[in-house]
């Protein structure tokens, strides 16, 4: 029993010494790095744009027009399928331009408050454009995909609000970046007007 009981003493032990090596170097590591923190400000256009259409049809209408990032995008992706992914995104932003990535349920989490609304935020974009952005800066994909939120008004109609990508990507003092920023804003201004008439 005391032998046991030395030799688990003595393991606890070696595992101590090694976690604070393990420790130290990690330490080392971080201590050595540098870190530098920069703010810049920026001025942003927001657009809200009001209709009297009721909110279930303009949801129905912006999700049948946009195509979605889907499981089989992503699979091509994996495998490194360039030209099938190249078309399949191609095929997907449509006549629009633009993608559903992801839908955020901002309604139905008022739940939490006891009601839920009607209000749906849609991350779209076009991955195709992203990348024409993102391989000249990639802090421009803090901005792909976009944001647009979908609501519904006080006066029974929809708003969509959102922030205008080109005052979004002015910031980065590119002009390849700033042609991708004014394409986005005509294809929004665009997808606002039909879905809302």
């Amino acid at each position: 029993m005391i032998n046991l009981r030395t030799a688990a003493s003595r393991v606890a032990l070696s595992i101590a010494a090694t976690a604070a090596i393990s420790m130290n170097v990690f330490c080392a590591q971080a201590v050595a790095a540098t870190v530098e923190v920069s703010e810049t400000k920026t001025i942003i256009d927001h657009v809200t744009v009001s209709s009297s259409k009721p909110y279930a049809a303009v949801k129905q209408d912006l999700e049948s027009r946009l195509g979605r990032l889907d499981d089989h995008i992503r699979t091509l992706l994996k495998q490194d399928k360039v030209d099938e992914l190249r078309a399949a995104l191609q095929k997907a932003a449509g006549n629009d331009g633009l993608v559903i990535h992801y839908i955020g349920l901002h309604g139905d989490w008022l739940v939490l408050k006891g009601q839920r609304r009607n209000g749906t935020e849609y991350f779209t974009g076009n991955i195709l454009t992203a990348t024409e952005m993102t391989s000249v800066n990639m802090a421009a994909g803090l901005y792909a995909p976009l944001r647009i939120m979908v609501y519904e008004n006080a006066q029974g109609g929809t708003t969509i609000e959102y922030d205008k990508p080109s005052t979004q990507l002015s910031q980065f003092h590119s002009a390849q970046i700033d042609v991708q920023g004014r394409s986005l804003d005509d294809r929004l201004a665009k997808l606002c007007a039909s879905v809302l008439q």
